[in-house]
């Protein structure tokens, strides 16, 4: 029968909860707590309800007309009882209430592991925000089952084991690595607290970059070089991956430099010097193909033979981790050098800094740049690019706003003239490139060690141009141009052909692997050198040879050697068309090769000479990782997958300590170092969580 009542249903729930109290059923509900009270003054108490329940004998009490702590008392200590009045018409076993109350806890589990991760760790929110009404209000209307919890749960229970089901699947992943790349840098917090990061790089099964970091830990003694060397040695043997530290990248600072002069093992001198001696043969073997202009990978280029020695290998395989440079940081401090020479340029960019400070004291000129919607950049010491991009801000806005902005501060030592806005265009045209190729060196998704040298010879060409455009800093080209040539020795010497030595920075072949390794680059940015044939047919013998050679390093992990005599097939490398401008890594496709180049035989595929050449020759143009993901060329990849888990620059810690920054907010200086530890931790290894 159908109620004509609309608030029958309302009027029914009522009487049931009645019927509660007033029944004298013995059944275990709100009815079995006796409204009788213990209170001999309870008639002057009117407002007061006393109890006592008849299944355990407690004794309750609440307001007048109020029952609900009887309720929370049913519901936490007679559960199975209070349900099984409540909805007499449903049939409950014990078992199901229970597998329900299970069910209850785990979605409150899920929401508050959500809420650590989701909110507390990657959105950066402080774990007292659990606490906060409006959170908790909020939780309530999207969630009415979920219980208020405490931050010092959060932070105390949760925020520990999460970090060790994170740690766990870290140490699951580098289980499977065979190499990696380490960065290493030291950071200070706004309590004056030193910490020293070290983060890993590998490329993964599919040949994407992957970044970790390994360890975020107080640093507490002094920052020597031996100090943060112990402290590095420390944490691999904790991943136990010691023996799997390929490279390692820090920053120019002394004691980096001190730390890992000769990598993670001091036995590493002599390996150094042997490996070095050895590169010296490596270029006496080639002498004798240089005068080819056309040369055949398979014909002019053979492995070294490396198997008489084999206990040299072994050491060199074993004692491979050595430090090197952040490439971005060097780069700066040839940008650097180059404005202490400026002195055209000192003048108006003191004008440009003392605008950029003045600016944000004045709300004249806030509003005034609001209304042009534009800003004016900071210089700051420590960030990379900051003069140019303070430049920049300065010669996009109009001559008119400039003016007005010079009137509000109202200071005649500040006024630009038609001088200083020559000069600053011609510093912006000089230092974009700069700037360009810092921002793309340090980007996270891609593989960065191969742009080292596209990026070096990209400069020398832009210096060498942008001669014939500029009138006033041609002082300041000349010493960026030689800040290159000391700071990039080890490059710009390769591409001159002269002798390499073991201190010389940037001296490592991997940067010239690197590049030929890349698809988007093979030798194409030799266009830019605008060399001689012969000269340019002698560095791609030179770097073709680099390849083998790793390739040599690499052949016990394949299970067989190479006899590079075997190899009958021959494959020639055109040589570059002439030389026209370009934009930064942007190339002209050519005619080298053709498809019917890219076909491999059983034979080739076993020989990496052959396998360096179909590469070189395959027309297709896609990026790092699609181009190895699909090759069959299985030398090639196994050494790649090595070689390109170096970095460029020591960005990935950078990029850490930068977070930590926000985490350690003004606000939250308070916080304890472990769950400041554990933040950090867990912010950089989102992808772990």
């Amino acid at each position: 029968m159908i109620s004509t009542d609309p608030d029958s249903a309302l009027k029914a729930d009522k009487n049931s909860e009645k019927n509660l109290y007033n029944s004298g059923c013995e059944m275990a509900t709100v009815r079995d707590i006796e409204m009788i009270s213990t209170d001999p003054d309870s008639a002057l108490k009117a407002d007061i309800l006393s109890g006592v329940c008849k299944l355990c004998g407690n004794h309750y009490s609440d307001k007048s007309g109020s029952t609900g702590n009887f309720h929370k008392h049913l519901k936490r200590k007679h559960f199975i009882q209070y349900q099984s009045v409540k909805y007499p018409d449903i049939v409950l076993t014990e078992e199901k209430l229970i597998e329900n109350e299970e069910e209850l806890k785990d979605h409150v589990i899920k929401i508050n592991r959500c809420i650590l991760t989701e909110l507390i760790v990657k959105c950066n929110l402080p774990p007292t925000i659990v606490e906060r009404i409006g959170f908790r209000n909020f939780l309530k209307t999207v969630s009415p089952k979920w219980k208020p919890t405490s931050a010092r749960y959060f932070t105390r229970t949760l925020l520990p084991k999460l970090l060790q089901d994170s740690q766990e699947k870290i140490k699951q992943t580098l289980d499977t690595v065979n190499n990696l790349s380490i960065t290493v840098d030291v950071w200070t917090d706004r309590r004056g607290r030193s910490f020293i990061g070290v983060t890993g790089h590998f490329i993964d099964e599919n040949y994407l970059p992957r970044a970790i970091l390994l360890d975020f830990l107080r640093l507490r003694r002094s920052h020597t070089g031996e100090n943060i060397r112990h402290v590095t040695e420390e944490i691999l043997k904790k991943w136990r991956i010691e023996q799997k530290v390929f490279r390692i990248i820090t920053d120019n600072a002394a004691s980096m430099v001190k730390a890992y002069k000769f990598g993670l093992d001091g036995s590493d001198v002599a390996v150094n010097r042997l490996q070095y001696n050895k590169l010296q043969q490596d270029d006496d073997i080639l002498a004798e193909y240089m005068d080819n202009t056309n040369f055949d990978c398979s014909a002019d280029l053979q492995m070294v033979e490396w198997s008489d020695d084999e206990k040299v290998l072994d050491e060199l395989a074993q004692n491979n981790s050595r430090r090197l440079s952040c490439f971005a940081h060097s780069l700066q401090l040839a940008v650097r050098d180059g404005l202490r020479e400026a002195a055209y340029l000192s003048k108006s960019l003191w004008k440009c800094i003392q605008i950029a400070k003045k600016s944000d004291k004045s709300s004249k000129i806030t509003n005034l740049l609001e209304d042009v919607g534009m800003t004016i950049k900071k210089s700051n010491m420590t960030r990379w690019s900051s003069e140019y991009l303070l430049m920049k801000s300065i010669i996009n806005l109009d001559r008119k706003t400039i003016e007005e902005i010079t009137d509000i501060i109202d200071d005649d030592e500040l006024k630009f003239s038609n001088h200083d806005f020559h000069v600053l265009r011609e510093a912006v045209d000089i230092l974009g490139p700069y700037a360009e190729i810092t921002v793309r060196v340090q980007t996270e998704k891609i593989a960065t060690i191969s742009l080292v040298v596209p990026s070096i010879v990209h400069l020398i060409d832009h210096l060498k141009n942008i001669r014939t455009c500029i009138s006033l800093l041609t002082k300041t080209c000349e010493r960026l141009e030689q800040s290159i040539n000391e700071r990039f020795a080890g490059i710009v010497k390769r591409f001159d052909q002269k002798d390499i030595c073991s201190n010389d920075p940037f001296s490592d072949p991997i940067y010239f692997i690197c590049a030929v390794l890349d698809p988007e680059f093979k030798f194409y940015w030799l266009r830019q050198l605008r060399l001689k044939v012969q000269v340019e047919s002698e560095i791609k013998q030179s770097i073709i040879q680099m390849v083998l050679n790793e390739c040599e390093k690499d052949r016990k992990h394949l299970g067989f050697s190479i006899d590079a005599k075997e190899c009958s097939s021959s494959v020639t490398i055109n040589h570059a068309s002439e030389f026209t401008s370009r934009r930064l890594f942007h190339y002209e496709d050519d005619d080298e090769g053709s498809s019917n180049d890219t076909k491999l035989t059983l034979q080739s595929a076993l020989n990496p000479i052959h396998e360096i050449s179909v590469y070189l020759n395959d027309p297709i143009r896609v990026g790092f990782s699609t181009y190895w993901r699909h090759s069959n060329l299985s030398h090639l990849k196994y050494s790649v997958k090595r070689l390109f888990s170096v970095q460029a620059s020591s960005a990935p810690i950078e990029r850490v300590f930068s977070k930590s920054g926000f985490i350690m907010s003004p606000r939250r200086t308070a916080m304890s170092e472990e769950i400041f530890k554990s933040l950090v931790y867990l912010n950089a290894n989102q992808s772990m969580i």
